[in-house]
């Protein structure tokens, strides 16, 4: 199992980490559960942010973070706010789960919806940022956050020398260890090019069908901490390629050594396949189960899969859905 050393932090971090964007979608006593279950299966680093659950995700990780704060490492997102919290807003964000919960196949429609009138974006002034942070400590209630991100930030939208003054100034007050930007892969890209004091720490997607760890400028070593997300945001168009052609599944399977009928394997391949495309950096994850957690992390940290087999994977998809795509 690779671990990870980051200069400040005592403990060595599990390549994998667990995303908690999803925790208030699924009750606090589960996602408490989901939680437990990660750190049982050798996670080590969470991440949250201001954003997720409209302002209430920290606060589940927090309630967790009081029995393992000292063993694992956090990473709180701002510079999207959520909305002030009130009576009103709770009940209908309970009633709102409670449908989403029920008719899950309008999530994403009636998140995306809620976000664009609920909250407010592009919130990265000075005052935004001592604001946040100071809420997020108190929410994970922790003294120091050992990653805090802007979060979708887009280089020249403020004044970055003033922001970074501030969070160099956190950083010495022991309330933050590292700071960088959890942002898209062009952002990023252009960040490090004209405001590279905000890249210590660089969190995009990344999967084997979006392939975006590729397109950081080439140099002998990342600019600095590279976590990457989403490993499997693109799984069911892989699943759903495979699905459409039984000639396919077998050609693959035969090519890997592997059923890739099996959804087992295609999480395992995909999860590996950002593992091993992000060298010396961090993989985040999410789930609503507890046994998916389970099996995604003995995927990587106990892997039965072979890097031949990984690279196998990622030629057929280059080939099947990648070359298709940009021909299309």
């Amino acid at each position: 199992m690779r671990e990870i050393q980051v200069p400040g932090i005592k403990i060595a971090i599990p390549v994998l980490g667990f995303g908690c964007s999803s925790l208030t979608s699924v009750g606090r006593k589960q996602a408490l559960r989901l939680l437990e279950s990660a750190f049982n299966a050798g996670i080590r680093h969470f991440d949250t942010a201001r954003y997720y659950g409209y302002g209430e995700a920290e606060g589940i990780l927090g309630t967790f973070l009081k029995s393992y704060r000292e063993q694992v490492t956090v990473t709180t997102k701002f510079g999207i706010d959520p909305p002030r919290r009130t009576s009103t807003l709770r009940i209908v964000l309970r009633v709102g789960r409670k449908i989403l919960r029920l008719v899950p196949s309008v999530r994403k429609a009636v998140q995306q919806r809620a976000s664009s009138v609920l909250v407010k974006g592009n919130a990265f002034s000075v005052a935004d940022a001592q604001r946040n942070l100071e809420t997020s400590l108190r929410e994970l209630g922790t003294e120091c956050i050992d990653f805090y991100l802007l979060h979708d930030y887009v280089p020249g939208s403020g004044s970055c020398d003033e922001l970074v003054a501030f969070l160099q100034q956190a950083v010495s007050a022991g309330k933050i260890r590292h700071f960088g930007l959890g942002t898209s892969i062009d952002s990023v890209r252009q960040a490090i090019n004209t405001e590279p004091s905000l890249c210590g720490v660089l969190q995009f997607q990344n999967s084997v069908l979006t392939r975006n760890r590729e397109r950081l400028p080439s140099r002998a070593s990342p600019p600095g901490l590279v976590i990457t997300h989403g490993a499997l945001a693109h799984y069911s168009s892989l699943s759903a390629v495979l699905k459409a052609d039984d000639n396919r599944v077998k050609e693959w399977s035969g090519v890997l050594g592997l059923d890739c009928s099996d959804e087992n394997s295609l999480v395992a391949l995909s999860l590996i396949y950002s593992a091993e495309a992000n060298p010396g950096g961090l993989v985040l994850f999410s789930a609503r189960s507890t046994d998916r957690i389970r099996q995604n992390a003995k995927a990587v940290f106990d892997p039965k899969i072979t890097l031949s087999q990984v690279k196998l994977f990622a030629q057929l998809v280059e080939r099947d859905m990648l070359t298709q795509r940009k021909y299309s």
